[in-house]
């Protein structure tokens, strides 16, 4: 399953907009936001269309789970499933488990999670963590009008970051690449992104820039935003890009006819049943693109082709002007 599919879902007195472009969407925020609302509506109009009072226009098969039906686990109801949005209410802790995990993984289906907890068996973007709010703009309207918001992409980069620290999420090329650049800072490997909130923990004092596959860090993002309401007495900065493949791939050094319709609709060429984030896509179609070339790449030694100062520069172009402004000059 790929692509980007769209949802409008109405009531007399309610309408929800929005649009699913990944294959695992969550949606957070507190009680009586509309989140049940919004799932019980679609639930209704499944089991009676018109009848229910309730419509629903969207270019995709959808499923809503709201709990275990009597003689019925999830994983029956599931199992059988495909190429379909599947909407899983609050309140079902199977979504915590590996089983489940493994189904979204190997299911190729798309899934919209309604949960206030973190999910940390599942991979999903910081750019697919929303809130239900209500859009101003329609307020001429006989219905409220609800859209979905991210939570996560704007987060703010402070100014004047001196870089003592800098914590990545990679240890093998990304790293090579970041400590190259980041040449007066101690640039420091998490090891993965579940240990980068560890990290923070353990430098406490000195500004501190965390580079993590913002792809795959949504479940990580609160472990982090906790610590960082605890540590206001330095700077520490979060940057988030798609991944390190990604940067590459924008910086313009790889030279292929479709790359930039890819970068920019890249939902239409991730295939769920492929690719469980879209890190791993980024790096799949970067290892394509360069095999059999004098700049192969590896995730597990970065080229010396990528650490030449023109394509070092290109790349460093794809840099939070915020960041670029404290790195040294050559």
């Amino acid at each position: 399953m790929k692509g980007e599919y769209f949802f409008e879902v109405k009531s007399k007195r309610m309408q929800f907009s929005f649009r699913i472009r990944r294959n695992i969407t969550v949606l957070k925020g507190d009680s009586a936001t509309g989140k049940t609302t919004l799932l019980t509506m679609m639930y209704e109009y499944l089991r009676s269309g018109r009848e229910s009072g309730y419509s629903v226009k969207t270019d995709a098969n959808y499923y809503v789970y709201l709990r275990d039906e009597v003689g019925r686990d999830w994983s029956d109801v599931l199992f059988p499933l495909r190429d379909t949005v599947i909407f899983i209410e609050e309140n079902n802790s199977f979504v915590f488990s590996q089983e489940f995990a493994q189904y979204v993984k190997e299911s190729g289906n798309y899934f919209v999670l309604v949960n206030r907890a973190p999910l940390r068996m599942l991979p999903y973007s910081i750019h697919e963590i929303f809130e239900i709010v209500a859009d101003g703009q329609h307020a001429d309207l006989k219905e409220t009008w609800h859209t979905f918001r991210e939570l996560y992409s704007n987060f703010p980069m402070p100014q004047n970051n001196r870089l003592e620290f800098v914590i990545t999420e990679d240890r093998n090329s990304g790293f090579e690449f970041f400590q190259n650049v980041f040449s007066k800072s101690l640039v420091i490997s998490a090891g993965g992104n579940s240990n980068i909130a560890k990290k923070i923990a353990e430098t406490e004092n000195g500004d501190l820039l965390v580079i993590a596959d913002g792809a795959a860090f949504g479940a990580m993002m609160e472990d982090c935003m906790e610590i960082l309401n605890t540590q206001y007495y330095r700077r520490i900065s979060l940057w988030l890009p798609e991944s390190f493949e990604y940067l590459i791939l924008s910086s313009g050094i790889i030279s292929s006819p479709d790359l930039v319709f890819m970068l920019q609709s890249t939902s239409d060429y991730v295939d769920s049943n492929h690719y469980v984030s879209w890190e791993r896509f980024f790096t799949d179609l970067l290892i394509t693109l360069t095999q059999n070339t004098v700049s192969p790449y590896s995730k597990h030694h970065l080229a010396k082709y990528y650490l030449t100062r023109s394509c070092k520069n290109r790349i460093i172009e794809k840099f939070p002007e915020p960041v670029r402004e404290q790195l040294p000059s050559d």
